[in-house]
């Protein structure tokens, strides 16, 4: 008999590994296409006329997209899968990247936000990976597992720039149509790794053998079993969980100041820095390695021995620095590096320890809810900052805007240090107490 249980356990952790796996390569194949065009994009906007402004409005029409997508997709993915949402995100981007190749050709600074925008709705199944993660994990382990998104994220951005490199090389005159179809192929790759080796992580939908994983995740979780009326009404009792509107107010400002960076990033490397386009290429692959790497390596143990609050404000503080220095530390290439150090650290910290608190705080039975309602707030963050950044851009002529960013992510540190006091009495290696 113990025998029998012994194999189960095995068993089960085999299949948890299995299932992480494949939400990993989904999410990495899915960034590997996306970082592809992160360092080029200012540039074709320029190509085609556009102010920085114009260019940095790029992401927030993305960021529209998501908005819109991001919660509505947690919810459908509750009702009807997680499988089904990630099989049609997938085949939209699919569509959108295809797309993005063809505007310098049509010479529309409109076509291509129209495009970003429907680029950004395929970019809300993140909060379905999500869900399909708590599923299949325990309470207790939960943020270790978030870390593998961090994982992928930093690995996409490492190899998406790379590759668009390395297609660079082969075609310098016009290389933003290479790069679409080479993201239009892995996308392809992952949307049959999807049909072929995902499995419905639900507990409505799933098949059989994954039945005692998932409930095995949902012991010890809220089992009341209780039915919300509408959205509203479930997205108020989240709400009253305690905590909850702290981390999503950090998260919001966290991404409002970073997605200065993320957007202008590349306007600063070729204003403040004089680097081409190979140079600034080099950059991002530099950062998303260093992401991978502490996300691998140094992201886990620091959770386990430290816990969520104090990861998080390690890695607030870290953002804030970093974004400070890279203004401050131009035109040198090799401050440049330690800022972007310092940047990696910061999100490999304070991005995991988000999503697993978020997660931890929620009841299981309304993650994708939970998940969803967080994403659709950075969400909402991308939309009003890279339109604010952008503007700041211009008129504090170029790099010096990211000290603006430096201060939000001052502000956000500051919320962390002093809203999440008392965190650490709850007990959460257990769910958070029903509102």
């Amino acid at each position: 008999m113990e025998s029998s249980t012994h194999e189960a356990q095995n068993n089960g952790k085999a299949t948890r590994r299995y299932t992480l796996l494949s939400v990993f390569l989904t999410i990495f194949l899915d960034l590997v296409g996306f970082g592809m065009f992160i360092p080029i994009l200012p540039a074709i906007a320029r190509q085609l006329n556009a102010s920085n402004a114009q260019a940095a409005l790029l992401s927030t029409f993305f960021s529209i997209g998501t908005l819109l997508s991001v919660m509505v997709f947690g919810k459908w993915s509750d009702a009807i899968g997680r499988r089904k949402i990630l099989v049609g995100t997938i085949l939209l981007s699919m569509l959108a990247q295809g797309l993005t190749g063809l505007t310098p050709v049509l010479g529309s600074y409109v076509l291509l936000a129209v495009i970003r925008f429907v680029a950004g709705i395929a970019a809300g199944n993140i909060s379905v990976a999500q869900a399909a993660i708590a599923d299949i994990t325990p309470l207790t382990e939960r943020s270790r597992s978030m870390v593998i998104i961090g994982i992928a994220f930093g690995a996409g951005f490492a190899f998406g720039p790379a590759l668009g490199a390395l297609i660079t090389l082969f075609f310098p005159e016009n290389p933003i149509v290479p790069i679409s179809i080479a993201a239009v192929g892995l996308n392809f790759i992952n949307l049959i790794l999807i049909l072929l080796r995902f499995k419905e992580t639900h507990a409505r939908f799933a098949p059989p053998e994954l039945k005692p994983l998932i409930e095995a995740a949902q012991a010890g979780a809220d089992a009341s079993g209780e039915r919300q009326s509408g959205a509203r009404q479930e997205a108020s009792k989240l709400l009253a969980r305690p905590f909850i509107k702290t981390i999503f107010l950090m998260q919001f400002i966290q991404v409002f100041g970073f997605v200065g960076v993320e957007t202008i990033l590349p306007l600063a490397l070729a204003d403040a820095y004089a680097l081409n386009q190979s140079s600034i290429y080099r950059a991002f692959l530099y950062l998303g390695a260093m992401v991978l790497l502490i996300n691998g390596a140094v992201s886990r143990p620091v959770l386990k021995k430290a816990g969520e609050p104090l990861t998080l404000n390690i890695g607030q503080l870290s953002l804030t620095c970093g974004i400070y220095l890279i203004p401050w530390l131009a035109p040198h290439p090799g401050g440049l590096y330690v800022a972007l150090s310092m940047l990696s650290l910061g999100s490999s910290f304070a991005n995991p320890a988000l999503s697993g608190l978020v997660s931890r705080l929620s009841p299981h039975d309304r993650q994708g809810l939970a998940l969803g309602m967080a994403q659709s707030l950075s969400a909402g963050a991308r939309i009003l900052g890279p339109a604010f950044m952008g503007l700041v851009y211009d008129r504090l002529h170029g790099a010096p805007s990211l000290y603006v960013s430096s201060g939000l992510l001052l502000v956000v540190t500051l919320i962390g240090m002093a809203g999440l006091r008392g965190i650490d009495r709850l007990n959460l290696q257990q769910p958070a107490p029903a509102a």
